[in-house]
């Protein structure tokens, strides 16, 4: 769940990539396009260079290395009227001093349309093809096992989604229908993997109720179908979700979501057991100052099991603070905390991490940043602890 940003259009469609818990998205840089006829062309780059003193997230045995990361991108952008289109490559290169082997190379292919019918009637449409990594250490291979596997586990995720809105932004009721369709295929080290190949099939309603000009009630309602490729598995399941909650902007210099609810998972095979509880989330930036933003999230979820527990039943919360001391030097912290049971399994997590970083804002075009992140885990099971400290800089350029 993300924070709701006024943004404008394309900014709205642009793809970012997300590097660490202090994000250099965070950044300043106000990247601009070329002209190609119709196309507005928005390539960016990001250079990271950084050290982590623990990259398999392990209890013993700790392995450092220098980590180099490479991502650049390019965006095409068409406007007509109201309506954009747009089309994002991305491509993230990784480079560990200490082992070749953990090296990577991520896709990320997103194609988005946001359609202004009229006033009243608006759709957004996606596709996006990800092919991606598991770090050695996190995922289906953590504690012991983190260099189970010679290279980290990859698979590619296919995914297509829309969202119908009808109403007005301004109406006393409006609703948004939306629905995706996501596909996961793991790439290698099968015997351990196929059994996690699965497809998820998802639908929302919200219902919202204008209350006061930048205040609205809502009602939401939210389906999930995961199944699983294999017959053999039996972590197939259908997850309902019912919200109550509110959305308001600019109050009191806030503006937040937050929704309180009731889920249920109820699995095909009957000998996994049924489970239902308390659900929310949370999301809220409080600007005391233009120059000064405190954002805070909490979420009460479930998460598709690593291979522990019939899933993962999450509470996090996370506090961050962004203050422009200048209009060059921007300054960021951040501090999070989440609590993970595996269900039908013993075993608990505690998790805490928090960051701090600065950014100076060399041209409109050019950030360069200096971050530092400090992330642990402590859990019941023997050899998943683990604590490490990471630190890099970032160059983010455009045009």
């Amino acid at each position: 769940m993300t924070l709701l940003h006024r943004k404008s259009a394309i900014a709205t469609l642009m793809l970012l990539p997300a590097v660490t818990v202090v994000s250099p998205n965070l950044m300043a840089i106000e990247p601009a396009g070329v002209d190609a006829g119709p196309l507005q062309v928005i390539p960016q780059i990001n250079v990271q260079v950084g050290h982590d003193d623990n990259i398999y997230s392990t209890e013993t045995n700790e392995v450092d290395s220098v980590i180099t990361v490479i991502n650049p991108s390019v965006q095409l952008v068409l406007e007509k009227g109201l309506d954009v289109y747009s089309l994002n490559y991305a491509i993230k290169q990784g480079v560990y001093e200490a082992d070749s082997a953990d090296n990577y190379t991520d896709h990320d292919l997103t194609a988005q349309a946001r359609l202004d019918f009229n006033v009243r009637n608006r759709l957004e449409l996606l596709a996006r093809y990800l092919k991606t990594h598991e770090d050695r250490g996190t995922g289906l291979n953590q504690g012991s096992a983190a260099t189970a596997n010679p290279e980290p586990v990859e698979y590619h995720e296919n995914t297509l989604s829309a969202k119908y809105s009808f109403g007005g932004l301004e109406a006393k009721g409006r609703i948004d229908v939306s629905g995706q369709l996501v596909d996961r295929e793991y790439d290698n080290f099968r015997a351990q993997t196929e059994g996690k190949d699965r497809q998820t099939a998802s639908a929302s309603a919200t219902f919202y109720y204008r209350v006061m000009p930048k205040t609205s009630l809502l009602f939401e309602v939210n389906y999930e179908d995961i199944d699983y490729d294999l017959a053999a598995i039996t972590l197939d399941s259908v997850e309902t979700e019912y919200l109550l909650g509110a959305t308001w902007e600019a109050t009191a210099k806030t503006t937040g979501i937050v929704k309180v609810g009731y889920a249920e998972k109820d699995f095909s095979s009957a000998a996994r057991d049924d489970d239902d509880g308390l659900s929310w989330e949370l999301a809220m930036e409080w600007a005391p100052k233009t120059y000064s933003v405190v954002s805070f999230v909490t979420s009460k979820e479930e998460e598709e099991t690593d291979g522990t527990g019939n899933y993962i039943d999450t509470t996090s919360w996370s506090l961050n603070w962004q203050h422009d001391w200048t209009d060059k030097v921007i300054s960021r912290a951040s501090y999070g905390q989440s609590d993970s049971d595996y269900v039908s399994s013993t075993r608990k997590d505690e998790s805490t991490n928090y960051g701090v970083g600065v950014t100076y804002k060399m041209r409109r075009w050019l950030d360069l940043g200096l971050d530092y992140n400090y992330s642990d885990r402590e859990s019941n099971v023997a050899g998943t602890d683990y604590d490490k400290n990471s630190v890099y800089l970032t160059l983010q350029g455009s045009l």
